[in-house]
């Protein structure tokens, strides 16, 4: 904020001093200067109430964000255990299902352990 304040400051100093030493006559330097000093107040009000609206803003905007989004984690939390759920019994199907065609398969002495996440998968090593 004491940015803003700085520039405004600076600005009016500015024109406060050009203004000062404008050949011009003393009435129109007045007038000249009263106009915008004006203006400059009116600039300043205006950028005061815009960072006031923009302040309001982030408040409304903190305060959805507080709302939407521990509902928006509890429902992907939910989904997430859901399909964990209905997915632990297949991954139990499908590696018990491994394990009947490695005991199906011959049985050598060197094999091939092929590993894919949480499945495992022996194989005999082909010898040519």
């Amino acid at each position: 904020m004491s940015f803003f304040k700085g520039i405004l400051f600076g600005a009016g100093l500015g024109t406060l001093g050009g203004l000062l030493l404008a050949p011009r006559k003393g009435e129109e330097t007045r007038e000249k200067l009263i106009t915008n000093t004006r203006e400059l107040v009116l600039l300043t009000d205006e950028l005061n109430d815009n960072l006031a609206d923009f302040r309001e803003s982030l408040v409304t905007l903190k305060g959805t964000f507080d709302t939407l989004v521990p509902a928006f984690k509890s429902g992907v939390e939910k989904d997430v255990e859901e399909f964990r759920f209905q997915a632990e019994p297949r991954i139990q199907q499908i590696q018990a299902q491994l394990d009947k065609i490695n005991q199906a398969l011959p049985q050598t002495e060197e094999k091939t352990v092929i590993k894919k996440g949480r499945f495992s998968l022996e194989r005999p090593t082909d010898e040519k």
